[in-house]
Parts: C-alpha cells; sequence; structure tokens
C-alpha cells in the first residue's frame, strides 16, 4: 500500500472582473472570489446490496468448479490414453500386413522365375520347341519354320 494520504477535494478561484458601472465612479474593479469544489464520489445506497453473503454457498460454488474442471481433466486424459491404445494396435496391424504383403510379393517372384516356369510346364507335360517360330506383326509373315516337339527329348 502506499504511504500517500487521500488527496482532500482542491478548491479553486477563478477570477471574474466585474464590469465598472459608470464612467462617473471610481474606476477601481472589485474582484469577486467563488469558491469552486471539484464534485466528489458519492456512494448510492440503494444501489449496493445489504447483508453479507453466504459462504458455504459461495464454497459449494467454487468446489463444484474445482470438481467439474477436475472431473474434465480426468476424462481427456482417458480419452487420449484410449487413443493412443488404439494408434499403437493400428501400428502393430499396419507393420503385420506390411510384412505379409512382402511375403506374398516374395513367392510371386519365385513363381515367376524362368526355373520354376520349366519345373511347372514339365508338370504339366510341356516340353520345350526345338525350332521356334516367330510372327512378324506389321506383315504378318511367319519367320522360320514351325515343327511340332517331340515329348521326351
Amino acid at each position: 500500500m502506499s504511504a500517500m494520504p487521500a488527496r482532500a477535494p482542491q478548491i479553486t478561484r477563478p477570477v471574474k472582473p466585474q464590469p465598472v458601472a459608470k464612467k462617473s465612479q471610481h474606476k477601481r474593479t472589485v474582484k469577486q472570489f467563488k469558491q469552486v469544489i471539484s464534485p466528489t464520489l458519492e456512494v448510492i445506497h440503494d444501489a449496493v446490496p445489504e447483508g453479507r453473503a453466504n459462504t458455504k454457498v459461495f464454497s459449494f460454488i467454487v468446489l463444484g468448479l474445482v470438481s467439474l474442471g477436475l472431473l474434465g481433466l480426468l476424462l481427456v486424459n482417458t480419452f487420449t490414453a484410449k487413443a493412443s491404445f488404439e494408434k499403437r494396435q493400428l501400428q502393430r496391424q499396419v507393420a503385420q500386413l506390411t510384412a505379409q504383403e512382402q511375403q506374398l510379393q516374395r513367392q510371386v517372384a519365385l513363381k515367376e522365375s524362368p526355373g520354376q516356369l520349366l519345373i511347372v510346364a514339365q508338370k504339366m507335360g510341356m516340353v520345350p520347341a526345338a525350332t521356334p517360330a516367330f510372327l512378324r506383326l506389321s506383315d504378318h509373315k511367319i519367320l522360320g519354320v514351325p515343327q511340332p516337339a517331340e515329348a521326351g527329348k
């Protein structure tokens, strides 16, 4: 708190000269001082409620607001933890599906290899052609002499 005293209302005295009544009178001007007091604050008693506020009601309201705030924080924390667990579960699922996709790609690449195709073709009874013939699409001409392949060679 400040050690300054409260200020009292200031009194100002404006100087107002009075006009001279007639020339015949003495030429002395009379100065009259008028006190002007600056307005002070007034308390309006009707606007201030009478009596004391109930401290029990106030404390219950404050306690209720604090309880609601803590409950809200608990709910937010719970939902955040739940979302974190769901995120971790989905990340594991993505990792498993990625590993499964890579395994399937390796299996397809293995079955596409020329050695595997030859083995599968032989199991189906197919034999390699001894003299292959080609078809040129631009003029529909057959290049080479096609001959049937013989089994068991």
